[in-house]
């Protein structure tokens, strides 16, 4: 066994000490990784994405490649890995609506999310800010002057999205689940180019990841009415939390994983789940995700599936009567 895989194996003792060594964790990885995420570049998915895969690569002795695959709320991304050979050189970043929220959203899928994945470990959580043209309201108006133009005129208020099924999306669907507000969703093909259309006011309104809107925020270009978290952000210490502005029940992020098709062989697995729970603990990186006002998602695997399961069940009640094809 070479230099590289003995380190490789030491890295994941912990974790493959119960299990078989066979020959597949033994020479994995052979080639470089390629990390396939759902959505285009500039979002916080795609930021957030490769930034760990620059961390895992020297970790696992081959680079990480990120593959941007966009398209139908990340159900591309998630087919194609799916598909792909089960051996770990495919790896999926994994969106929490991918899993929750389009199970309950489509109709069909093109692949099962308890069925076609296993978990590899959790990455990182990003809570979104809701932002508007900064001309829509009057001096002052915040989120409960946004809703109620909204009840005004139902269906003329437009929110951006980065697809159908994408954070943006479901913190539209929250959003009007509870406040009875009917607004028009305009999909895009990537979160940064849903703020970019209400930059231009082709858009009225959008909800983002921090990073993507804390800078046009702070020159004045988008006007932050709240944020769906449940403290106030470090970040923009200035922006009331939803709760805050009477919505206590609006909380929603970007929250993602790394996954590996189900047959994938767990020594395989665990190799890879040793590299990214290492990645997630490293200082560095943890610094530079709280510049972008993210923050590690804790919990393993399993409090990552648990999560799951319970997103699962809110999406449930909050879609209701919502499908597609």
């Amino acid at each position: 066994m070479s230099t590289r895989i003995t380190r490789r194996t030491a890295l994941a003792a912990p974790l493959l000490a119960a299990a078989p060594r066979i020959a597949a964790a033994q020479t994995f990885p052979a080639r470089p990784i390629r990390m396939i995420v759902p959505f285009g570049a500039g979002g916080i998915s795609d930021l957030v994405a490769r930034l760990s895969a620059e961390a895992a690569g020297p970790l696992l002795g081959q680079p990480v490649v990120v593959e941007n695959r966009t398209g139908a709320g990340g159900n591309i991304a998630a087919e194609a890995a799916a598909r792909a050979t089960p051996d770990g050189h495919t790896i999926l970043f994994c969106s929490v609506g991918m899993l929750a929220v389009n199970p309950v959203l489509y109709r069909r899928l093109p692949y099962d999310p308890a069925q076609d994945f296993s978990t590899v470990a959790p990455v990182a959580n990003t809570p979104h800010v809701l932002v508007i043209r900064p001309n829509l309201l009057p001096a002052g108006g915040g989120l409960q002057e946004f809703l109620a133009l909204a009840r005004k005129e139902p269906g003329k208020v437009t929110w951006s999205t980065a697809g159908v099924g994408s954070s943006p999306h479901q913190t539209l669907a929250l959003l009007q689940s509870l406040s009875g507000a009917e607004l028009t969703a305009v999909h895009y093909r990537s979160g940064a180019a849903g703020v970019q259309a209400v930059l231009t006011g082709d858009v009225a309104a959008t909800a983002e990841a921090t990073p993507v809107v804390v800078e046009h925020i702070r020159a004045g270009t988008l006007r932050a009415l709240a944020t769906a978290a449940p403290e106030r952000l470090a970040l923009l210490p200035e922006v009331p939390t939803a709760a805050e502005a009477g919505m206590p029940a609006l909380v929603n992020g970007s929250a993602a994983a790394i996954l590996v098709p189900r047959a994938t062989p767990e020594p395989v697995r665990a190799i890879l789940e040793a590299a990214f729970t290492h990645v997630t603990a490293l200082p560095d990186l943890r610094a530079k995700l709280a510049a972008q006002g993210t923050a590690v998602l804790e919990g393993g695997p399993q409090g990552f599936d648990a999560m799951i399961a319970a997103e699962t069940e809110r999406w449930r009640r909050v879609l209701r009567g919502m499908t597609l094809d």
